[in-house]
Formats: C-alpha cells, sequence, structure tokens
C-alpha cells in the first residue's frame, strides 16, 4: 500500500494498492497507473494520464500507521490515533509484552497495540463477527507487507468464549482448569461477583494488558482480569459517560482501582506564512514577508470515547 497525496493546497491523501503492473488507480484529473509508481522512490512526484496528455501532480510516499488507520477501508468506525496511541501509554506496555484485545474491529488499535509489543511479543485479539475479523486480519496483512502480521493472533468468538483459546495458547496446561470459563459464561445462573473468588487461583497471570472495547465491560471482567498479571492494567473504551458510571460501580466489588478517566482532545493548528495582498507601501511590503497565519485548523475531531485505566490491585 502506498499513500498518493495530492501536490495542491488541500493535499488531500488517498491509499492506493496492493499495487499490481496492471492496476490503475482513477482521480478528477486523470487516470494514475500503478507501474507509474512500482519502482518509485518515497517523495517522488507523477502525473495523472488523459487522453490530451498529463494532468495533475502527485507525491508518493509509505503511510504511516496514523494515515493507515485513517484512510483504509472500514467496515467498522475504528479507535482514532488519538485515542489508540494514548491507550498504549496507559497500558505502559513494551517490547515481550503480551496483550489481550476484547472488539478487533477494523484492527487500528491492534496494529498500535503489535507495533509496541514487538516481535518478542504478542497481541491476542478477539472479534465475535467472523466478517469483521477477515476483514481486519486483510488490513494487517496490506500494512508494510505483513509486518505486523507474526505479533497478532487472531481469535473469533465471545470473549467468554474465546478466552480460553487464547489461555491455551499460551499455556496448554492451562486446559483443564480452565472448563468453568465456558461452563459458566453459558448459563445465566453463574455470579460473575463469585466467579473470581471460586476459580481465580487456577488462573496463571498470563497478560501484561487488557483492553476491552465493547458496551458492557462490567459482564467480563471477572471471568478476564483474573488472567492479567498482579499490578498491570486494564483499558476499557466507553463512548458514553453513563457506561464510566456502572464500570466504576462495578469495580469495587472486585480487586480493580480506577486509575484514571480520560478524554483524549486533539487539536490541529495551521501555521503557515501569511499572503498578504495589495501592500500600501514598500515598507509595509517588507515588513509583511515574515508575517504568519496561526489559527486552529478547520478539522474539528468530536468526541470519540473515554478511556478507563483500571489497576489490578489484590492477589486472586
Amino acid at each position: 500500500m502506498v499513500l498518493l497525496r495530492e501536490s495542491s493546497k488541500t493535499g488531500k491523501a488517498t491509499l492506493i494498492g496492493p499495487l499490481t503492473l496492471e492496476g490503475k488507480y482513477g482521480t478528477t484529473k486523470g487516470i494514475i497507473p500503478h507501474a507509474s509508481i512500482i519502482g518509485k522512490p518515497p517523495r517522488a512526484r507523477i502525473k495523472a494520464e488523459t487522453k490530451s496528455g498529463y494532468n495533475g501532480q502527485y507525491i508518493v510516499q509509505f503511510p504511516t500507521l496514523a494515515d493507515y488507520v485513517l484512510l483504509c477501508t472500514r467496515q467498522r468506525t475504528p479507535i482514532y490515533p488519538k485515542d489508540a496511541s494514548a491507550i498504549v501509554s496507559m497500558l505502559d506496555i513494551s517490547d515481550g509484552d503480551r496483550v489481550l484485545e476484547a472488539g478487533t474491529g477494523n484492527a487500528g488499535l491492534t496494529m498500535y497495540l503489535a507495533r509496541a509489543v514487538g516481535q518478542s511479543g504478542k497481541v491476542y485479539t478477539v472479534e465475535r463477527n467472523k466478517p469483521i475479523l477477515l476483514h481486519a486480519q486483510n488490513l494487517v496483512a496490506q500494512f508494510q507487507r505483513g509486518s505486523l502480521l507474526p505479533n497478532i493472533s487472531f481469535h473469533h468468538g465471545d470473549l467468554s468464549n474465546a478466552i480460553s483459546e487464547t489461555a491455551c495458547s499460551i499455556d496448554s496446561s492451562l486446559a483443564s482448569k480452565l472448563d468453568f470459563v465456558a461452563n459458566d459464561s453459558a448459563t445465566d445462573q453463574s455470579d460473575p461477583e463469585d466467579l473470581w473468588k471460586q476459580h481465580g487461583n487456577l488462573i496463571a497471570p498470563l497478560f501484561d494488558g487488557i483492553v476491552l472495547d465493547m458496551p458492557m465491560p462490567w459482564i467480563q471482567l471477572p471471568r478476564v482480569f483474573v488472567f492479567l498479571k498482579l499490578d498491570r492494567f486494564i483499558v476499557c473504551y466507553l463512548p458514553n459517560i453513563s457506561q464510566v458510571m456502572q464500570l466504576v460501580r462495578a469495580c469495587l466489588r472486585w480487586p480493580l482501582i480506577v486509575e484514571d478517566v480520560i478524554e483524549v482532545d486533539w487539536r490541529s493548528w495551521d501555521v503557515k506564512a501569511a499572503a498578504v495582498r495589495n501592500p500600501e507601501n514598500a515598507a509595509q511590503a517588507n515588513e509583511i514577508n515574515d508575517a504568519m497565519v496561526c489559527r486552529p485548523s478547520h478539522n474539528p475531531m468530536s468526541h470519540t470515547a473515554f478511556l478507563v485505566k483500571l489497576r489490578k490491585c489484590g492477589g486472586i
């Protein structure tokens, strides 16, 4: 995949790829054959082809991870780079860590986590919707020629069912101890509040961090945080403050401390040289050579979600 950016004031960017010798990309200014891009160095300039010649000018470059998350095809709204980078920081993860993610979605956060844990770490991501999971796998495979794929293990199903498969893929000796997760989650008779008290001492701490992107994380938390290492973190991604309140109430029953609740505000600014028209005299023209425009960008970012950081504080 490459990023094609218009060489204009707008600088509109588009993702193109995978590139093939026969492929073509249509723009408002003409056709750009993939062959004219293949083999070009980053920042190369190309033009669109028309019946009468060439038109427009574009810059070819590799997309950053933020570019890719924002511009790739979507089947779910992604966790935007501003929130994804904050989640990575809140989890305090590094090379070699293991992270559990519930809710793969468009794989935006998945790729940020995979980059943070490195090739010696692993992100175990769970998605209940099969077509969404396949789409996410395809998106990861297309970014930087699939360089992040070895860092990610994809799992399909509900978290309560997939957690056993995920845990056993890490430690096969846990198979005989994990029946309670599926059995208890399959009925409405189990008491989630007592679940971790009854069975938590059987679980080995497997994960250095957990992310829950689901509408009611307090339902799954008793089955999940028993797999988290002591003094490590869970981050819940919640769009509504009413969800945050419900989660905080639920955590009073468990060995989880609510350490932080944040909303990430990402505000871009335009800072550039000013184009002043019709100066009154030569002296004024010299003075305005250094004039600058400094103002907030006209691309406001609205509310996305609250990020709730939980720390596991007690032995199980």
